[in-house]
């Protein structure tokens, strides 16, 4: 089994972890509204970045 570590990804421009590495805990409904608030600023940063890209052609 290969185990990754932090990776750098451009597009949202922060450094990523594998789940597995973090410690477990048990989310909270706060916990589940943030990281659902995240994800959706990190797709909307995505599809801007894509639009931007295909536009320049």
């Amino acid at each position: 089994m290969m185990t990754l570590g932090q990776w750098y990804d451009p597009i949202s421009e922060r450094w990523i972890e594998p789940r597995d590495t973090k410690i477990a805990t048990s989310p909270g409904v706060e916990d589940d509204a943030v990281f659902d608030r995240q994800r959706t600023l990190q797709v909307e940063r995505i599809w801007r970045a894509l639009v931007d890209c295909c536009a320049r052609n």
